[in-house]
């Protein structure tokens, strides 16, 4: 008994690692992230954005190449790698839920 209480915690802590990550985008704030994408102010032309219900849908851009071989920017690294911690992250939530702040998410405070 004595042995199974002392693996009880470190099961709890696998357990939750399994359903967060840290975000290098939005500042670490996954409302944000999950529901706007990138940061405009960094990234101002993303070549993804997500979709509603914020759970892995996304639109891929039409100026980015791929996927259109005419379109004039390429991907960047923080397209894939933001793109890939939406699909990693976000449909874990489940479902989506609504803003209930005063203001826009983007500037209120976040409160981790």
């Amino acid at each position: 008994m004595l042995a199974f209480l002392a693996i009880l915690p470190m099961m709890d802590i696998s357990a939750q690692s399994g359903f967060y990550e840290r975000l290098r985008y939005r500042d670490d704030d996954p409302f944000v992230f999950c529901t706007q994408g990138q940061d405009p102010q960094i990234e101002p032309f993303p070549c993804w954005r997500p979709q509603p219900p914020y759970t892995g849908a996304y639109t891929l851009m039409p100026y980015c190449r791929p996927p259109n071989p005419y379109g004039w920017k390429s991907w960047t690294y923080a397209d894939r790698d933001s793109l890939q911690q939406y699909l990693r992250v976000c449909p874990k939530a489940g479902a989506s839920g609504q803003w209930e702040g005063a203001g826009r998410p983007e500037f209120d405070p976040v409160r981790h």
